[in-house]
């Protein structure tokens, strides 16, 4: 069975400037927006959901 020699790990030079950029305020507004309506569509599908569930173990136990 051949043996290879250990290999050390490429370390990269750490550089002092990282690139990041302020967010645009309304972008962040719009995506905070949609991120609410899309929170409320889901909590609103999952109160339906478990509706539904109940309304359909409280059938089953009237049989």
């Amino acid at each position: 069975m051949p043996t290879y020699p250990h290999s050390s790990p490429e370390s990269v030079p750490a550089t002092g400037t990282i690139a990041t950029t302020a967010p645009c305020p309304k972008l962040a507004a719009l995506k905070a927006r949609a991120k609410a309506l899309k929170k409320g569509r889901k909590q609103e599908r999952l109160r339906f959901f478990s509706g539904l569930c109940a309304s359909l173990h409280a059938l089953g136990f009237s049989f």
